[in-house]
């Protein structure tokens, strides 16, 4: 019966240990130097009452033009994230990071982007209501700052700029692939 109780309790101490040891890994969620990943943006907005085109190409910091930012755009529709340092990678890796390398701001109450003209919560739409930013993640609505956000490989992110309560519009549809495949 020892035997037996010994046995049980090194399985599940290896189980364990595989299981920790997976859950500290980067994974999916935080892109590493030399990782090359995709996500698409697309920005809504009310006052234009569609969305807008691409965020421009860029390859280096709009802070610092001599630094590539390998977080870019190649203006196809796509984030793309292949960090070069520290500091873009991981969880450095975000959209507020992406839109500032192109020399543009975003957080939950306003932006200024490429087109459009600077948005802050409380200006009115098209229709003469009150817009807020808001976004999605593959369809589902999030909540916080979309600049803090992770995008990771594959996703669809839409930006927007609408009416509390007003559904955020789908991602129109795009069959293109990133443009550095």
């Amino acid at each position: 019966m020892g035997w037996n109780i010994a046995i049980g309790v090194i399985v599940l101490i290896g189980v364990g240990g595989i299981i920790i040891s997976r859950s500290g890994s980067s994974g999916a969620s935080a892109p590493a130097v030399g990782d090359h990943w995709h996500a698409r943006l697309e920005v809504f907005d009310c006052q234009s009452g569609g969305f807008l085109g691409f965020v421009p190409e860029f390859h280096n910091r709009a802070d610092n033009d001599s630094v590539q930012a390998g977080i870019h755009s190649h203006a196809d529709g796509f984030i793309h994230i292949h960090p070069f340092t520290s500091d873009e990678a991981g969880d450095n890796a975000t959209i507020g990071k992406y839109l500032d390398f192109a020399g543009y701001d975003l957080d939950e109450n306003g932006w200024s982007l490429w087109e459009g003209g600077p948005r802050q919560n409380g200006d009115q739409c098209g229709d003469g209501q009150p817009g807020e930013v808001r976004w999605t993640v593959d369809g589902e609505e999030q909540s916080g700052n979309p600049a803090d956000y992770h995008p990771e490989d594959g996703e669809v992110i839409v930006l927007a700029f609408v009416p509390a309560g007003q559904e955020i519009p789908a991602a129109p549809a795009n069959e293109s692939a990133p443009t550095d495949l």
